[in-house]
């Protein structure tokens, strides 16, 4: 006879069937998302300031929404909002996906083209206890910093001279987290009234990298100055949700109508990141190839002990989930989070560095449509999504607020539809979106990016799952 085998041995055996299989398909996924959108090493030229800009953090169905997601709940996908929302998980999970952009850079001078392609999330997810505990570990980024630009100037003093400004890297984030139903309330026509506690420990790393120089075109004789500077993170933090759900129209054994209501928050908690940094100041004289000799250093330091103090965000959100008595699907969520980008500053030696941030504010809407639950055709259980978000990033230049609007697609389709075992799926979306202004000299982004991954999930009646036994 046959019998399910421990949920840590099913955990254990889906993860190494699950890398094996998904390595190789994650690589040809990547190759070819690649050679479509190309590399690049520019990104936005407001990453200059701090730590650069935000990761957006989310998977690619919350991508299609808005960006909302602190409410739901989804059994077979991972939440990259609220670490509360894997407590519903039934089956363990493994999500990948990569984003690529196409943008267009304008400003009262002209405007150019640029594509980038990165890696979005990896991520699983296990279920200690069905439907109740889970555990989740992933990647993800935090801050990206991408930036190359040139501005020709002149004054009294200096003449004509010319600013260079470029810099790269940014932190990566390797999350640990649980969650775990305090309540949970189930009656016979499987109503759910449940709340949620998760929690989820962050480790930050990588380097953020800057490069200033100045040096002076109509004068070939004259030495330019150049400043190298790089930041090295290595430092925990933390977070916590929570969600809630309940019925406001239950379904009965004879109607599967009902109507749900959840509710989600999420805290994440200031940290100051433990950082090392690195400065080199030097002349330099240009070569007749257009490179720079260094001649005197002015100030080395390598390995200054200090700390970048990232704000505390905090995320709330409400949604609904509502299906017909023919099985439609709509949900529909609606997200607002603040992060305190005012706080945010860098210590080293003694030294702080402020920048000129305000608090941020993000609100995001969206909703999604199913067919048909369970349906046996393909476009019958297809899930499209519609999303908006608009956000003020805090970031003040030129005295001018810089902002972000988006309207986002999506789309999931099943990955094996016609034996309907596996809730594993193929997600897309894209958001056309605007950041930032041409007033008072600046730049503003014109964007579309699009996000592709998978979600596999087996099903326990897969052989994953299943382990022969002879009485």
């Amino acid at each position: 006879m046959r019998i399910l085998i421990s949920p840590f041995r099913d955990c254990m055996k889906f993860s190494n069937l699950t890398w094996t299989k998904a390595i190789p398909l994650f690589a040809g996924f990547s190759a070819i998302v690649s050679s479509v959108f190309g590399q690049s090493d520019l990104g936005s030229p407001y990453s200059l300031f701090g730590p650069g800009l935000p990761s957006m953090r989310q998977t690619v169905t919350q991508a299609g929404m808005g960006g909302t997601g602190v409410a739901f709940s989804d059994p077979y996908r991972l939440n990259l909002i609220n670490p509360a929302a894997a407590a519903g998980h039934l089956e363990p999970i493994f999500e990948m996906s990569g984003l690529g952009s196409v943008s267009t850079f304008q400003s009262n001078s002209g405007s150019f083209e640029n594509q980038s392609f990165t890696i979005n999330n990896i991520g699983m997810a296990y279920p200690i206890k069905r439907g109740v505990w889970n555990l989740n570990l992933g990647l993800v980024p935090l801050t990206a910093k991408n930036y190359d630009f040139t501005s020709s100037e002149q004054t009294e003093q200096l003449g004509a001279f010319r600013s260079e400004y470029s810099g790269n890297g940014g932190i990566s984030q390797a999350y640990l987290g649980t969650a775990y139903k305090v309540y949970n309330k189930i009656d016979t026509a499987n109503n759910v009234t449940a709340l949620s506690l998760g929690v989820q420990g962050n480790f930050n790393f990588g380097p953020v990298n800057n490069l200033r120089r100045i040096s002076f075109p109509d004068d070939p004789g004259a030495m330019g100055l150049s400043v190298r500077e790089s930041f090295l993170v290595r430092s925990p933090s933390i977070e916590a949700g929570v969600q809630y759900q309940t019925n406001l129209i239950k379904r009965t054994m004879k109607r599967p109508r009902y109507l749900k209501l959840l509710v989600g928050a999420v805290y994440r908690f200031e940290s100051s990141l433990s950082a090392e940094r690195s400065n080199y100041v030097y002349n330099w004289r240009p070569t007749p190839a257009g490179n720079e000799s260094p001649r005197d250093t002015i100030f080395a330091s390598t390995g200054a002990k200090g700390s970048l103090n990232m704000p505390a965000t905090a995320i709330f959100g409400i949604g609904l989930d509502y299906v017909t008595d023919k099985r439609q699907r709509i949900r529909f969520g609606l997200d607002y989070s603040v992060k305190g980008w005012s706080d945010y500053s860098e210590n080293f030696d003694d030294e702080v560095r402020t920048f000129d941030f305000r608090n941020s504010e993000k609100v995001s809407a969206g909703i999604e449509f199913t067919p048909n639950l369970g349906g046996q055709k393909m476009v019958e259980r297809l899930e499209y999504r519609l999303g908006f978000r608009s956000v003020r990033t805090g970031l003040v230049v030129s005295g001018t607020a810089i902002n972000d609007y988006g309207i986002s697609f999506g789309l999931s389709l099943p990955v094996n539809f016609r034996r309907n075992l596996s809730q594993s799926r193929f997600s897309v979306s894209a958001e056309y979106g605007s950041y930032g202004t041409v007033e008072n000299g600046l730049i503003r982004e014109d964007y579309v990016r699009i996000m592709a991954g998978f979600s596999l999930t087996p099903h326990f009646r897969n052989r994953w799952f299943v382990k022969p036994k002879y009485d």
